[in-house]
């Protein structure tokens, strides 16, 4: 029986080599390499992720250090269980790049009571497909042990409606430890901060629910030391800020600032009042202040005052209305020490109301208005 096993797995492997010749001749490196047992299972393996599931060779390559194959059922039974399920090819190759490994996975044991749970908390099949095929390490993930407590731990958070747009919008959330969570969860109460922006951190921001304690608690003193209040949503998103750069990032963002003639101070005052300050690309913040400090010719220290200018699209907002200032400034409509906030941050039919609409020249005004709208587009 173990000889005719074998000859069978054998047989398997060359008529799947014999159906798909491409690559057997860039694996020959691979085989040489390596015994003739190891070689001929690495081989199948690769060309397998390369003609069945979209792999590049590179990739394939890569992959087949984690997932050994010697006949195609295993695999070929994954794929066609998806195709059941609702999910596209695209969907279902999709899912395998990201996570090869469940190609070795008996779909039926391991991987139908989890869809069939996602089922029943009303996660429509599309849906499932949709998420899984964007976020597979659900997948991986225990029934019993993760995927069944967490989903229970989340109920006390949100409403039963609300748990499944969560989980949509943020599948990562299945992955939480609800000790964890639970225990970060009590430090921001016991903190002051509102069960309203602690629902808003899990429902947006859940990755940051996946530090350690002692991490989460060193960021939270870091934000408290800063004169931030709890109660405001601006002390959750600082904490979201903090975690989401390292400390030479955060460093290099201070350094840009610093070069635009902002005290240190400065620079932490306008992260109190708008956190997204440092969260901007180093290329959009030299950006943004070459336009007002240099081209409009406002003080660094304004921008500091009123950081939330910054964050403002450059090319759908700010540089366009920075034109239509620059022509109001260079005609004697306003004066060049004119410093507004609403200026850029008004609405647009505020903003055509107020500034271009009640002018004699509001014609001319508007069609350099428009012309630096549609160069963005």
């Amino acid at each position: 029986m173990l000889g005719s096993s074998v000859r069978a797995s054998t047989n398997h492997r060359q008529h799947y080599f014999l159906e798909n010749p491409s690559l057997l001749s860039s694996l020959r490196h691979v085989s040489s390499s390596k015994s003739n047992g190891n070689a001929n299972r690495h081989s199948f393996t690769v060309s397998y992720l390369v003609n069945k599931c979209g792999f590049s060779l590179k990739s394939a390559l890569e992959a087949s250090k984690r997932v050994h194959c010697e006949i195609p059922h295993k695999p070929d039974s994954l794929l066609s269980f998806f195709k059941d399920h609702g999910f596209s090819e695209n969907q279902t190759l999709k899912l395998t790049r990201k996570c090869p490994e469940l190609l070795l996975y008996n779909p039926d044991k391991t991987l139908l009571p989890k869809l069939e749970f996602l089922y029943s908390k009303g996660v429509s099949t599309a849906d499932v497909a949709k998420i899984i095929s964007f976020y597979p390490w659900i997948l991986r993930c225990s029934l019993e042990n993760q995927l069944v407590p967490t989903f229970d731990f989340l109920k006390n958070w949100f409403p039963n409606d609300t748990i499944v747009q969560v989980f949509k919008s943020a599948p990562l959330v299945l992955q939480l430890n609800p000790v964890t969570v639970k225990y970060i969860s009590q430090i921001l109460r016991d903190n002051g901060v509102p069960d309203k922006n602690i629902v808003m951190l899990v429902r947006s921001h859940p990755k940051t629910l996946l530090l350690s304690p002692k991490k989460f608690n060193m960021v939270l003193c870091k934000v408290r030391k800063m004169g931030l209040d709890p109660c405001k949503t601006q002390f959750v998103v600082a904490i979201l800020a903090l975690t989401s750069m390292s400390r030479s990032t955060w460093e290099k963002k201070i350094d840009v600032y610093r070069r635009w003639g902002l005290s240190h101070e400065e620079i932490l005052a306008a992260f109190a009042k708008s956190p997204w300050f440092m969260t901007l690309s180093e290329e959009k913040v030299v950006a943004v202040m070459d336009l007002f400090v240099n081209k409009l010719g406002w003080e660094s220290s304004f921008i500091a005052k009123n950081p939330t200018l910054v964050s403002y699209s450059l090319e759908k907002r700010l540089t366009p209305r920075a034109s239509v200032l620059q022509f109001l400034v260079s005609q004697g409509l306003i004066e060049k020490s004119f410093r507004s906030t609403t200026f850029f941050i008004a609405s647009e039919n505020k903003f055509l109301q107020q500034f271009i609409n009640q002018r004699a020249e509001s014609t001319q005004i508007l069609k350099l208005y428009q012309e630096k709208l549609n160069l963005s587009r």
